[in-house]
C-alpha cells in the first residue's frame, strides 16, 4: 500500500483535456504544422481532435481524424506567380472566404459539426479566416490562434497588439531598413491593410457564417474572443517587437529529435569529404517547375562545385545532371542538416525550414518566390547568415558566386552559430512552452486575465482620435479666443486714442 502511495506522489498530474485543432489550409508545411502541434497535445494526454484535409497515418490512440479530402489536386507553379504586394494582399483577403466556405461546406466537416461534441479548447490556424472563429461559440469554447508568421497588422487586432509602424515590420513590406522610404511604404501598406480587413475581408467572412450558420451574430460580437496567439516565431530570427501577454513566440515547436539517416544517403553524406550544398524549395513549391533557362543557370553554377549538391528534385531524372549533384524525391530534411558535412542550404526562405537551418547552424542562399518568404530572406541577410537573390536575376555566375562567398567567407557560419545559441537558450523547449501556454488557457478556463484593455476601445479611441479632435478644438477655440481679446482691448485702445484727440 505504501508503495501504491508512493508512486502515486512521484507522478505528475496534468489537466488533459478534449482539443480540437482546425487545421483547413490545403498545404503540405500547413499540415505538417498542425500535425506535430495536435500530436505533441495528444503525447501528454490530451484527447485531440484533428480537422485537416489529409489523413493521419499512424495516429496515437487519443488522436482523432476528421479529413476534409480536398476536391481537386491541381499543382499550382509558384515560380510563375510575381505579383506586387499590394496585390498579393489583396489577393490573400479575397482568398480568406472561398477558402472557408469550402471547409464549412464540406461533407464530412457538417457530420463532424452535427456530432455535437464538447470541447475545452478550440485552435485554428490562422490565415485570413476570421470566420472560423465562430466555432468558439459554436462549441462555446476558448480559442487560441496559431499563426505560421510572427505578429502583423492581420493578425494583431484579435489581441489589441500594438504595431508601431515607424519600426515594426509588417508581412509584406520591403525590408527591415528604418530609412524614410521604408517607413513611408510601411505607413501605406498598414492603412492599406487595415481598408481591406474592415471593408471586404471582415465583411465577407461575416456573411459566410450566417449562410452556414443561420441565426449567428454579427463578427464584431466573437471577433476578439481570442485566448490566446501563439506565433511560429522566435528573436533569434524574427525583429524583437512588442507583443501582448497574449502572444507567445513557439518558433521551432516542429523541430524533432533528430533520428538516423536511411543507409544510402548515410553513406553519400559521409564520404562527402569536400561537404554538402543541401537544395531544397520546400514542400509547396517543385523544382522540377522551374523554367529551363534557370535550371540550367543552378546547374552550370554546381557542376563548378568541388561540393555534393543534395537536391530534392521531384521527379526521377534530372537531365543534364552534374556528377556532384545527388537527386532524391523526398528527403528528411532535419536528419540531413544534423549531419556535419551540411556546409550551406539553398532555400526557398520559407519560415520552417529558416527556422531549422538556424537550429542546426547551417548557413543560408534564399531565393524567395512570394509571400512572406522575400522579408525573411532579408531578414537573415541583415542577421549576417545568409545572402538572398530574386528568382529572375538568377544567372550561373550569379549563383556560384553567391555559393562561393557563403562557403569561403567564415562570418556567415559564426553569425548563424550565434543565432543558433539564441534560439536554444531558453527556459523551456519551443514544444513545452507550447504544451504549457494551452494547457494553462484550459487551466484559468479562457485565461481573461491576459485581455488589455485595448480590446474595449473602439478604433476611433484606440487611436485616440476623440483626444487628437478634442485637443485641437480646445487648441483653435483658444486661439479664436485669444484673438477675440487681443481685438476687443485693441478697438477699446483705438475708441480711448480717438476721444482724447477730440478733446
Amino acid at each position: 500500500m505504501r508503495i501504491i502511495v508512493l508512486v502515486l506522489c512521484l507522478i505528475t498530474f496534468s489537466e488533459c483535456g478534449r482539443i480540437l485543432g482546425i487545421f483547413h489550409m490545403v498545404g503540405k508545411s500547413h499540415y505538417a504544422a498542425g500535425n506535430t502541434l495536435m500530436k505533441i497535445l495528444a503525447a501528454r494526454g490530451h484527447e485531440v481532435t484533428f480537422v485537416s484535409p489529409f489523413k493521419e497515418k499512424k495516429p496515437p490512440k487519443n488522436f482523432k481524424d476528421v479529413v476534409l479530402t480536398p476536391t481537386t489536386s491541381r499543382a499550382t507553379n509558384f515560380f510563375s506567380m510575381n505579383i506586387h504586394p499590394v496585390l498579393q494582399s489583396l489577393l490573400h483577403s479575397k482568398l480568406g472566404a472561398p477558402m472557408i466556405n469550402t471547409t464549412f461546406s464540406h461533407p464530412e466537416f457538417k457530420k463532424f459539426l452535427n456530432t455535437k461534441e464538447k470541447f475545452d479548447l478550440i485552435i485554428i490556424e490562422y490565415f485570413f479566416s476570421d470566420a472560423l472563429k465562430y466555432l468558439g461559440v459554436y462549441f462555446n469554447a476558448p480559442v487560441i490562434l496559431y499563426s505560421a508568421l510572427d505578429a502583423n497588422s492581420w493578425i494583431n487586432p484579435s489581441v489589441a497588439n500594438p504595431m508601431p509602424i515607424s519600426y515594426v515590420q509588417d508581412i509584406l513590406a520591403s525590408s527591415d531598413v528604418l530609412s524614410f522610404s521604408s517607413r513611408l511604404d510601411r505607413t501605406f501598406m498598414y492603412i492599406y491593410n487595415s481598408l481591406l480587413r474592415n471593408f471586404i475581408h471582415l465583411p465577407a467572412q461575416d456573411k459566410l457564417v450566417k449562410e452556414h450558420f443561420p441565426g449567428a451574430p454579427n463578427i464584431e460580437e466573437y471577433f476578439d474572443k481570442v485566448a490566446l496567439i501563439l506565433l511560429n516565431a522566435d528573436v533569434s530570427i524574427n525583429a524583437p517587437i512588442p507583443k501582448v501577454p497574449a502572444m507567445v513566440d513557439i518558433g521551432g515547436f516542429h523541430i524533432k529529435p533528430t533520428k538516423p539517416l536511411p543507409k544510402d544517403l548515410q553513406e553519400i553524406l559521409d564520404k562527402a569529404v569536400n561537404g554538402v550544398v543541401y537544395f531544397s524549395m520546400g514542400s509547396n513549391i517543385q523544382s522540377s517547375q522551374m523554367p529551363k533557362e534557370t535550371l540550367a543557370a543552378l546547374l552550370g553554377a554546381f557542376s563548378k562545385l568541388k561540393e555534393t549538391v543534395l537536391w530534392k528534385w521531384e521527379e526521377d531524372n534530372l537531365p543534364g545532371k552534374p556528377d556532384n549533384v545527388i537527386i532524391r524525391k523526398w528527403l528528411p530534411q532535419n536528419d540531413v542538416f544534423a549531419h556535419n558535412n551540411i556546409k550551406l542550404f539553398i532555400t526557398h526562405g520559407g519560415i520552417f525550414s529558416t527556422i531549422e537551418a538556424v537550429y542546426h547552424g547551417i548557413p543560408c542562399l534564399a531565393i524567395p518566390i512570394f509571400g512572406d518568404q522575400i522579408l525573411n530572406a532579408q531578414r537573415a541577410t541583415a542577421n549576417g547568415y545568409a545572402r538572398w537573390m530574386q528568382f529572375d536575376e538568377i544567372t550561373e555566375e550569379k549563383v556560384l558566386a553567391e555559393i562561393k562567398e557563403l562557403l569561403n567567407n567564415p562570418k556567415y557560419s559564426k553569425n548563424v552559430k550565434t543565432r543558433s545559441r539564441i534560439m536554444l537558450d531558453k527556459p523551456l523547449s519551443a514544444a513545452d512552452r507550447l504544451v504549457f501556454w494551452v494547457e494553462y488557457v484550459i487551466r484559468h478556463k479562457g485565461a481573461d486575465h491576459l485581455r488589455v484593455a485595448g480590446l474595449e476601445l473602439s478604433w476611433y479611441q484606440y487611436l485616440l482620435l476623440d483626444v487628437i479632435v478634442f485637443t485641437l478644438t480646445c487648441a483653435v477655440l483658444s486661439v479664436l479666443f485669444i484673438k477675440y481679446v487681443l481685438c476687443y482691448l485693441f478697438s477699446l485702445r483705438r475708441k480711448s486714442n480717438s476721444k482724447l484727440k477730440t478733446q
